[in-house]
């Protein structure tokens, strides 16, 4: 039995999901995918290429991306693909697969998910902040209970001296006395 091959429309946005991330690349027609292959050869940094669908997926589901108003579509979309093709200038911040999508599409360098995840990094750092504000404002309660425990436990201790001072004195007074 031949596995039917999946068609895409020239020029179309792929995602494939992967654990954390995900991996995009342009349609290029006949089977093959142009993308970013950035770090997708086991941390070793590797410049723009045309691979199969197969390569690009890794057998995973292939998502589709779509946009609303495109500033290009089909073979231009491909045109500017290859206009950067072997460029290996990889950064996972600032140029990645998705930013070369986009910019291939859009006009404009972009990535929502380097965005989500600086928002979750900031989320992430906003709630440690305030833990960490807590966690100093509860570690300043427990001192000021410890010290005021403290401080008490020395009054209690020097009045019961006082007591037993007075006390020792009024039974030495009254052993004089009879």
């Amino acid at each position: 039995m031949r596995k039917q091959k999946i068609r895409f429309p020239l020029g179309t946005h792929l995602i494939v999901k992967h654990l954390g991330y995900s991996h995009h690349g342009i349609y290029a027609g006949r089977g093959r995918v142009i993308h970013y292959s950035g770090f997708a050869h086991l941390f070793k940094k590797r410049p723009i290429e045309i691979t199969s669908l197969e390569k690009f997926s890794f057998g995973k589901t292939i998502i589709v991306q779509h946009y609303n108003n495109p500033k290009f579509v089909g073979r231009k979309v491909i045109r500017r693909m290859r206009s950067r093709m072997n460029e290996n200038n990889y950064h996972l911040i600032i140029n990645n697969c998705e930013h070369l999508c986009t910019w291939a599409i859009t006009g404009v360098e972009s990535s929502p998910q380097v965005m989500r995840m600086m928002n979750r990094l900031t989320t992430i750092g906003y709630v440690s902040s305030i833990m960490s504000y807590m966690n100093s404002m509860l570690l300043t309660i427990t001192t000021t209970c410890f010290a005021l425990v403290l401080y008490i436990k020395k009054k209690l201790r020097d009045k019961a001296k006082k007591r037993m001072s007075h006390y020792l004195l009024l039974k030495e007074q009254n052993q004089k006395n009879q």
